[in-house]
């Protein structure tokens, strides 16, 4: 009675495992592009959306923010603009964790050159206040490395890292 048991039980854990399927490839099973609540800005005004977490300190002592012990990453997510006839910079509109009150606007500009890259391309916000402004390597059309006042790269550890990644709808 065992062995037959025991092969009625084998034949059954088999048939099931065989009937096992992970979830079907159908289009309502693919993620959505965004998690946000609100659609992203796009089109021809749009240059970009980015964003990412990064550690606090730093970005805050750039900013000439006080430091807070509490303080120990911030979130950003950037909208580049760029005027429609010539596809030049105009503003960038950011959102983030470092000053909840109000999201900083202003303009942005591309420069050249990082201390180990000079034809890097670099995207300055604030060009016309150098003693805050933020400089951003662009890794690709998709990743912004945010760099330090020097325009070195910055080092982040395994939790946080300075990079801002482009996200659509």
């Amino acid at each position: 009675m065992k062995p037959t048991l025991s092969f009625l039980l084998l034949g059954f854990f088999f048939t099931l495992a065989n009937s096992i399927h992970a979830q079907e490839a159908r289009l309502a099973n693919v993620p959505s592009k965004s998690n946000s609540r609100k659609p992203i800005a796009s089109g021809p005004l749009v240059v970009g959306v980015f964003a990412g977490r990064f550690p606090c300190s730093e970005i805050a002592k750039d900013w000439k923010y006080p430091e807070r012990p509490e303080c120990t990453k911030v979130k950003w997510a950037i909208t580049f603009f760029q005027d429609s006839v010539t596809h030049q910079p105009t503003t960038y509109h950011l959102l983030g964790t470092l000053n909840r009150q109000a999201a900083r606007e202003g303009k942005w500009s591309i420069v050249k050159g990082t201390k180990t890259e000079p034809e890097a391309i670099v995207y300055q916000l604030d060009p016309d206040k150098p003693d805050v402004s933020v400089y951003l390597l662009k890794g690709d059309d998709n990743v912004l490395f945010i760099l330090d006042q020097q325009r070195k790269m910055r080092v982040g550890d395994d939790y946080l890292s300075y990079t801002l990644n482009r996200i659509v709808n």
